[in-house]
Parts: structure tokens; C-alpha cells; sequence
């Protein structure tokens, strides 16, 4: 991306998202991305199929007040996104490895990048 950027004279002060730097650059399909997002399933189905630290804080509620401005963005909703199902249906589905993994094959595989 930080090529990409200096190719088409992007400073990097410039909000810009990675998608636009993409669709400046005329490139459909970025398998870099498609690689992230499919690790990011693979290991959210890891998370909520064991009972580790990392399945607390992901499911866990924080206690205190919320910061001002817009709320970050979550592993859950990006999940739900690229799925097109509920985080809670996604997190009961991770636990049967095989038909997790087809619906993540699935998901990687539609024409319409997630």
C-alpha cells in the first residue's frame, strides 16, 4: 500500500483507505486483503472454540465509561460482515470445525469481495 501511495502521489497525511488507494490503482481482487480476512476467521473460530484468554476479551464487557467519538470497530462485526450472519450464530457455528471452515471457504470464495 505505502508503494502504491508513493506511486500515485498520496501523502500520507491524506485519510485515505485502502480500498480507494485499490480502486485508484484498477486492481479488483487484492489477495493480500482476502489473506488477511481469511486468517482473521480461521483464528476467531480458534478463539471460540477453546477457552483461552483471548476468548475473554473478546466476548468480556469492560467496565468503566466509553471514550468519546465513534466506537472501534470490532472482530465480532467484521466477522458478521464477511459472514453474512450473526456474530453470536458465527461463534456457535466455530464449534464445529468442519462446517466453520466450509463457511469461511465460502465466504472467501464469493465474487463480491467481504
Amino acid at each position: 500500500m505505502k508503494c502504491y501511495c508513493k506511486i500515485l502521489r498520496i501523502p500520507w497525511c491524506d485519510r485515505v483507505t485502502n480500498e480507494e488507494v485499490l480502486e485508484r490503482v484498477n486492481i479488483q481482487n487484492c489477495q493480500l486483503m482476502n489473506n488477511i480476512r481469511k486468517l482473521k476467521l480461521i483464528y476467531f473460530g480458534y478463539v471460540k472454540r477453546h477457552n483461552i484468554l483471548e476468548k475473554l476479551c473478546m466476548e468480556g464487557m469492560v467496565e468503566g465509561k466509553r471514550g468519546r467519538g465513534r466506537p472501534k470497530g470490532r472482530w465480532n462485526e467484521d466477522v458478521a460482515e464477511w459472514l453474512k450472519t450473526p456474530a453470536t450464530r458465527a461463534g456457535a457455528t466455530a464449534q464445529d470445525r468442519r462446517l466453520f471452515r466450509s463457511l469461511v471457504w465460502k465466504a472467501m470464495s464469493s465474487p463480491d469481495p467481504p
